[in-house]
């Protein structure tokens, strides 16, 4: 008998040793995919930080030359490429903004209708016209109004004749006009 749990036992360890070696393992493996991530981030980063520096001195080297109509056409070439995006960006910021002056009280739509999206949208959230009271209050007894808050014209009449004559009575004169 002690034997086998001797043995049990011994099994037991090795598949616990094993998964300590697997997890040190992996471990490694990610530490070592962090650190080469990291570098391939620096160089990048590296990379764009020396292609700045290399349109810096290009744009110098062209001034210091004067040849000014090159710069000029480099740059009216940068502003054609992003212009299609501004006109973009101006539509969508008037379409936003327009419905949010929309859901403002019509009084004060004209004292908010030139400040900042953000503002607009802070605004708004703050002034939103309040919803009618819905509650649960005012849902109380809206169950079969049509008989009276009853469950049908019999109970209604039992329970509160007067009521039930009365609920007739308007019930027809709405009917007839």
């Amino acid at each position: 008998m002690s034997e086998e749990n001797k043995v049990s036992n011994e099994t037991v360890v090795e598949k616990g040793t094993e998964n300590v070696a697997q997890d040190s393992a992996q471990n490694e493996y990610i530490a070592e995919s962090k650190k080469y991530r990291k570098r391939a981030q620096d160089a990048e980063n590296k990379l764009n930080n020396l292609q700045k520096q290399l349109e810096t001195q290009q744009n110098q080297k062209l001034k210091e030359k004067e040849e000014y109509k090159t710069l000029a056409e480099k740059y009216e070439a940068q502003v054609n490429d992003l212009n299609p995006y501004k006109e973009k960006y101006e539509g969508i910021v008037e379409q936003r903004r327009t419905k949010l002056l929309e859901r403002l009280p019509e009084d004060r739509r004209e004292t908010f209708k030139n400040k900042d999206l953000d503002v607009l949208e802070f605004m708004v959230s703050e002034l939103k016209s309040k919803p009618s009271d819905v509650s649960a209050r005012n849902l109380v007894g809206t169950k079969n109004q049509e008989f009276g808050g009853y469950g049908s014209w019999q109970e209604f009449a039992i329970k509160d004749p007067e009521g039930a004559s009365k609920a007739i009575e308007e019930s027809t004169t709405n009917f007839i006009k």
